[in-house]
Protein backbone atom coordinates (compact mmCIF):
# COMPACT_ATOMS: atom_id res chain seq x y z
CA UNK A 1 0.00 0.00 0.00
CA UNK A 2 2.86 2.40 0.72
CA UNK A 3 6.53 2.07 -0.22
CA UNK A 4 6.16 -1.07 -2.33
CA UNK A 5 3.44 0.41 -4.54
CA UNK A 6 4.27 4.00 -5.38
CA UNK A 7 3.36 3.53 -9.03
CA UNK A 8 0.01 2.55 -10.54
CA UNK A 9 1.45 -0.59 -12.19
CA UNK A 10 2.97 -1.79 -8.92
CA UNK A 11 -0.25 -1.39 -6.94
CA UNK A 12 -2.91 -2.31 -9.49
CA UNK A 13 -0.84 -4.60 -11.70
CA UNK A 14 -0.16 -4.60 -15.41
CA UNK A 15 -2.87 -3.51 -17.84
CA UNK A 16 -5.16 -6.18 -19.23
CA UNK A 17 -6.19 -5.39 -22.79
CA UNK A 18 -9.01 -6.87 -24.83
CA UNK A 19 -7.73 -9.28 -27.47
CA UNK A 20 -4.13 -9.07 -26.19
CA UNK A 21 -3.56 -12.60 -24.91
CA UNK A 22 -0.36 -12.92 -22.91
CA UNK A 23 0.16 -9.17 -22.69
CA UNK A 24 -0.30 -8.96 -18.92
CA UNK A 25 1.65 -11.24 -16.58
CA UNK A 26 2.20 -9.06 -13.53
CA UNK A 27 -0.41 -8.78 -10.75
CA UNK A 28 -0.23 -5.78 -8.40
CA UNK A 29 0.45 -5.75 -4.67
CA UNK A 30 -3.24 -5.20 -3.83
CA UNK A 31 -4.24 -8.35 -5.74
CA UNK A 32 -1.65 -10.62 -4.15
CA UNK A 33 -2.12 -9.47 -0.57
CA UNK A 34 -4.56 -8.75 0.90
CA UNK A 35 -6.84 -9.96 -1.93
CA UNK A 36 -5.52 -13.45 -2.71
CA UNK A 37 -4.17 -14.16 0.77
CA UNK A 38 -7.43 -13.25 2.49
CA UNK A 39 -9.46 -15.47 0.15
CA UNK A 40 -7.47 -18.48 1.34
CA UNK A 41 -7.32 -17.53 5.01
CA UNK A 42 -11.12 -17.32 5.10
CA UNK A 43 -11.65 -20.52 3.08
CA UNK A 44 -12.31 -23.64 5.13
CA UNK A 45 -9.45 -26.09 5.68
CA UNK A 46 -12.11 -28.84 5.95
CA UNK A 47 -12.71 -28.62 2.19
CA UNK A 48 -10.18 -29.93 -0.39
CA UNK A 49 -9.86 -26.56 -2.16
CA UNK A 50 -10.58 -24.41 0.88
CA UNK A 51 -14.05 -23.69 -0.49
CA UNK A 52 -15.93 -21.46 -0.47
CA UNK A 53 -13.66 -18.40 -0.36
CA UNK A 54 -10.49 -20.34 -1.18
CA UNK A 55 -11.57 -21.20 -4.74
CA UNK A 56 -12.59 -18.84 -7.51
CA UNK A 57 -15.57 -20.94 -8.61
CA UNK A 58 -17.14 -20.96 -5.14
CA UNK A 59 -15.93 -17.76 -3.48
CA UNK A 60 -19.10 -15.73 -4.13
CA UNK A 61 -21.15 -18.29 -2.17
CA UNK A 62 -19.62 -16.93 1.03
CA UNK A 63 -21.39 -13.81 2.30
CA UNK A 64 -18.08 -12.21 3.27
CA UNK A 65 -17.09 -12.14 -0.43
CA UNK A 66 -18.94 -8.86 -0.97
CA UNK A 67 -17.41 -7.19 2.12
CA UNK A 68 -13.93 -8.38 1.11
CA UNK A 69 -14.18 -6.98 -2.41
CA UNK A 70 -15.77 -3.74 -1.20
CA UNK A 71 -12.74 -3.33 1.05
CA UNK A 72 -10.35 -3.96 -1.85
CA UNK A 73 -12.20 -1.24 -3.76
CA UNK A 74 -11.86 1.06 -0.72
CA UNK A 75 -8.14 0.38 -0.48
CA UNK A 76 -7.73 1.51 -4.09
CA UNK A 77 -9.21 4.88 -3.05
CA UNK A 78 -6.98 4.97 0.05
CA UNK A 79 -3.94 4.31 -2.13
CA UNK A 80 -4.86 7.05 -4.62
CA UNK A 81 -5.28 9.54 -1.79
CA UNK A 82 -2.10 8.48 0.03
CA UNK A 83 0.03 8.84 -3.10
CA UNK A 84 -1.94 11.78 -4.49
CA UNK A 85 -2.51 9.74 -7.64
CA UNK A 86 -5.35 10.08 -10.06
CA UNK A 87 -6.15 7.24 -12.40
CA UNK A 88 -3.39 7.73 -14.95
CA UNK A 89 -4.32 4.98 -17.39
CA UNK A 90 -5.62 6.64 -20.53
CA UNK A 91 -5.09 3.70 -22.87
CA UNK A 92 -8.38 3.09 -24.73
CA UNK A 93 -7.50 -0.61 -25.17
CA UNK A 94 -7.85 -0.94 -21.40
CA UNK A 95 -10.68 1.53 -20.81
CA UNK A 96 -12.76 -0.05 -23.59
CA UNK A 97 -12.23 -3.63 -22.41
CA UNK A 98 -15.53 -5.05 -21.16
CA UNK A 99 -17.14 -7.80 -19.12
CA UNK A 100 -20.62 -9.33 -19.10
CA UNK A 101 -22.80 -9.37 -15.98
CA UNK A 102 -26.38 -10.15 -15.13
CA UNK A 103 -28.21 -7.12 -13.77
CA UNK A 104 -30.91 -7.06 -11.08
CA UNK A 105 -33.48 -8.12 -13.70
CA UNK A 106 -31.38 -11.11 -14.85
CA UNK A 107 -30.55 -9.38 -18.11
CA UNK A 108 -27.07 -9.86 -19.57
CA UNK A 109 -25.37 -6.46 -19.76
CA UNK A 110 -21.95 -5.36 -20.97
CA UNK A 111 -19.86 -3.14 -18.70
CA UNK A 112 -16.69 -1.37 -19.84
CA UNK A 113 -13.73 -0.84 -17.52
CA UNK A 114 -13.98 2.88 -18.20
CA UNK A 115 -17.52 2.89 -16.80
CA UNK A 116 -16.49 1.86 -13.29
CA UNK A 117 -13.21 3.61 -12.46
CA UNK A 118 -14.76 6.61 -10.67
CA UNK A 119 -16.73 5.82 -7.51
CA UNK A 120 -18.35 9.27 -7.45
CA UNK A 121 -19.92 8.66 -10.85
CA UNK A 122 -21.15 5.31 -9.53
CA UNK A 123 -22.89 7.11 -6.69
CA UNK A 124 -20.87 6.19 -3.61
CA UNK A 125 -17.83 7.21 -1.58
CA UNK A 126 -16.04 5.84 1.50
CA UNK A 127 -15.96 7.29 4.99
CA UNK A 128 -12.81 9.20 5.82
CA UNK A 129 -11.11 7.55 8.80
CA UNK A 130 -7.83 8.02 10.63
CA UNK A 131 -5.08 5.88 9.09
CA UNK A 132 -2.08 5.83 11.49
CA UNK A 133 -0.64 2.79 9.66
CA UNK A 134 0.23 4.95 6.64
CA UNK A 135 3.06 6.56 8.62
CA UNK A 136 4.19 3.49 10.56
CA UNK A 137 7.57 3.04 8.89
CA UNK A 138 8.97 -0.34 10.03
CA UNK A 139 12.43 -0.82 11.52
CA UNK A 140 15.05 -3.35 10.34
CA UNK A 141 15.35 -6.54 12.36
CA UNK A 142 19.13 -6.15 12.33
CA UNK A 143 21.32 -3.00 12.17
CA UNK A 144 21.73 -2.39 8.39
CA UNK A 145 25.48 -1.75 8.44
CA UNK A 146 26.16 -4.87 10.49
CA UNK A 147 23.81 -6.90 8.29
CA UNK A 148 25.70 -5.95 5.13
CA UNK A 149 29.03 -6.77 6.75
CA UNK A 150 27.72 -10.16 7.86
CA UNK A 151 26.41 -11.00 4.39
CA UNK A 152 29.70 -9.98 2.74
CA UNK A 153 31.70 -12.06 5.23
CA UNK A 154 29.58 -15.13 4.59
CA UNK A 155 30.01 -14.66 0.85
CA UNK A 156 33.75 -14.13 1.11
CA UNK A 157 34.24 -17.22 3.25
CA UNK A 158 31.96 -19.22 0.95
CA UNK A 159 29.84 -20.25 3.89
CA UNK A 160 26.32 -21.49 3.31
CA UNK A 161 23.92 -18.57 3.27
CA UNK A 162 20.91 -18.27 5.53
CA UNK A 163 18.74 -20.42 3.32
CA UNK A 164 19.40 -23.93 2.15
CA UNK A 165 20.16 -22.71 -1.36
CA UNK A 166 21.97 -19.60 -2.51
CA UNK A 167 22.81 -18.86 -6.12
CA UNK A 168 23.50 -15.99 -8.49
CA UNK A 169 20.62 -14.42 -10.36
CA UNK A 170 22.19 -15.37 -13.71
CA UNK A 171 22.06 -19.05 -12.71
CA UNK A 172 18.36 -18.69 -11.99
CA UNK A 173 17.82 -16.97 -15.32
CA UNK A 174 19.35 -19.92 -17.18
CA UNK A 175 17.90 -22.88 -15.35
CA UNK A 176 15.14 -21.68 -13.04
CA UNK A 177 14.85 -23.02 -9.50
CA UNK A 178 12.21 -24.89 -7.53
CA UNK A 179 11.15 -23.14 -4.36
CA UNK A 180 11.17 -26.28 -2.22
CA UNK A 181 13.16 -24.37 0.41
CA UNK A 182 14.08 -20.75 1.07
CA UNK A 183 16.19 -19.35 -1.74
CA UNK A 184 18.68 -16.48 -1.46
CA UNK A 185 19.89 -14.73 -4.60
CA UNK A 186 22.61 -12.13 -4.99
CA UNK A 187 21.30 -9.43 -7.31
CA UNK A 188 23.12 -6.53 -8.95
CA UNK A 189 21.69 -3.29 -7.64
CA UNK A 190 22.43 -1.24 -10.80
CA UNK A 191 22.76 1.93 -8.76
CA UNK A 192 22.47 5.25 -10.53
CA UNK A 193 20.97 8.60 -9.69
CA UNK A 194 17.23 8.28 -10.08
CA UNK A 195 15.40 10.56 -12.44
CA UNK A 196 12.46 12.59 -11.14
CA UNK A 197 9.39 10.45 -10.31
CA UNK A 198 11.38 7.26 -10.95
CA UNK A 199 11.07 4.14 -8.78
CA UNK A 200 13.54 1.30 -8.37
CA UNK A 201 11.76 -2.02 -8.79
CA UNK A 202 12.68 -5.59 -7.87
CA UNK A 203 11.32 -8.10 -10.37
CA UNK A 204 10.96 -11.77 -9.37
CA UNK A 205 10.32 -13.09 -12.87
CA UNK A 206 9.26 -16.32 -14.52
CA UNK A 207 7.22 -17.57 -11.54
CA UNK A 208 5.43 -20.76 -12.55
CA UNK A 209 2.93 -22.58 -10.35
CA UNK A 210 2.41 -26.24 -11.17
CA UNK A 211 -0.79 -27.95 -10.13
CA UNK A 212 -3.83 -26.36 -8.51
CA UNK A 213 -2.87 -25.43 -4.96
CA UNK A 214 -2.67 -22.27 -2.89
CA UNK A 215 0.89 -20.93 -2.96
CA UNK A 216 2.43 -18.12 -0.91
CA UNK A 217 6.01 -16.92 -0.42
CA UNK A 218 7.48 -13.73 1.01
CA UNK A 219 10.34 -11.63 -0.35
CA UNK A 220 13.05 -10.10 1.84
CA UNK A 221 16.16 -7.99 1.21
CA UNK A 222 19.47 -8.46 3.10
CA UNK A 223 17.92 -10.97 5.46
CA UNK A 224 20.15 -12.24 8.28
CA UNK A 225 17.97 -14.67 10.23
CA UNK A 226 14.95 -16.19 8.50
CA UNK A 227 13.76 -17.74 11.77
CA UNK A 228 13.41 -14.36 13.49
CA UNK A 229 11.82 -12.43 10.67
CA UNK A 230 8.28 -11.42 9.73
CA UNK A 231 6.58 -8.87 7.46
CA UNK A 232 6.60 -6.35 10.33
CA UNK A 233 10.34 -5.72 9.77
CA UNK A 234 11.85 -3.44 7.12
CA UNK A 235 13.61 -6.25 5.26
CA UNK A 236 10.19 -7.38 4.01
CA UNK A 237 9.68 -6.28 0.39
CA UNK A 238 6.38 -7.99 -0.46
CA UNK A 239 4.56 -11.26 -0.98
CA UNK A 240 3.35 -13.58 -3.73
CA UNK A 241 0.03 -15.39 -3.25
CA UNK A 242 -1.66 -17.62 -5.83
CA UNK A 243 -5.29 -18.77 -5.56
CA UNK A 244 -6.06 -22.11 -7.26
CA UNK A 245 -8.57 -22.18 -10.06
CA UNK A 246 -7.84 -18.67 -11.25
CA UNK A 247 -6.90 -19.53 -14.82
CA UNK A 248 -4.27 -21.47 -16.78
CA UNK A 249 -1.59 -22.75 -14.44
CA UNK A 250 1.15 -22.80 -17.05
CA UNK A 251 1.33 -19.02 -17.40
CA UNK A 252 4.51 -17.52 -15.98
CA UNK A 253 4.09 -14.52 -13.71
CA UNK A 254 6.32 -11.57 -12.80
CA UNK A 255 6.20 -10.10 -9.29
CA UNK A 256 7.18 -6.41 -9.22
CA UNK A 257 7.88 -4.62 -5.95
CA UNK A 258 8.97 -1.01 -5.44
CA UNK A 259 12.09 -0.95 -3.27
CA UNK A 260 13.50 2.60 -3.44
CA UNK A 261 12.46 3.51 0.10
CA UNK A 262 13.25 0.03 1.45
CA UNK A 263 16.84 0.17 0.16
CA UNK A 264 17.30 3.63 1.66
CA UNK A 265 16.07 2.39 5.05
CA UNK A 266 18.45 -0.58 4.84
CA UNK A 267 21.28 1.78 3.81
CA UNK A 268 21.76 -0.37 0.71
CA UNK A 269 20.49 2.00 -1.99
CA UNK A 270 24.01 2.65 -3.31
CA UNK A 271 25.41 -0.85 -2.80
CA UNK A 272 26.70 -2.69 -5.85
CA UNK A 273 24.54 -5.72 -5.01
CA UNK A 274 21.91 -6.90 -2.54
CA UNK A 275 20.75 -10.29 -1.25
CA UNK A 276 17.14 -11.22 -2.01
CA UNK A 277 15.52 -14.10 -0.10
CA UNK A 278 12.37 -15.90 -1.25
CA UNK A 279 10.84 -17.50 1.84
CA UNK A 280 8.08 -20.13 1.30
CA UNK A 281 5.16 -19.94 3.72
CA UNK A 282 3.18 -22.89 2.28
CA UNK A 283 4.39 -26.49 1.64
CA UNK A 284 2.93 -26.20 -1.88
CA UNK A 285 5.82 -23.89 -2.82
CA UNK A 286 7.64 -27.10 -3.82
CA UNK A 287 5.46 -26.86 -6.95
CA UNK A 288 6.79 -23.39 -7.78
CA UNK A 289 9.75 -22.54 -10.00
CA UNK A 290 11.32 -19.09 -10.27
CA UNK A 291 13.18 -17.81 -13.32
CA UNK A 292 15.27 -15.16 -11.58
CA UNK A 293 15.47 -11.79 -9.86
CA UNK A 294 16.51 -8.48 -11.40
CA UNK A 295 16.36 -4.76 -10.72
CA UNK A 296 14.91 -2.12 -13.01
CA UNK A 297 13.53 1.41 -12.95
CA UNK A 298 10.03 2.57 -13.86
CA UNK A 299 8.50 6.04 -14.05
Amino acid sequence: MVSGARKTELFRGCTYKAGKEGYCNGPGTIELAPHNALHTWIGSSLNPGREDMGKFYSAAKDRIFYAHHANIDRLWEVWREAHKQQLDIKDPDWLDSFFYFYDENLRLVRVKVGDVVDTIKLGYSYEQVHRPWLNMRPKPSYPPKLARQTLKTKEKNKLEMLSRTHVSSSELDTHGRALDASLTVKVRNHWRKKEKEEEKVMVVHGIEVKGDAYVKFDVYVNLIDQFKISPKFREFAGTFAHIPGGGPGKKKIDLKLGVSELLEDLEADQDESIWVTLLPTTPSCSNVTVGGVRMEYIK
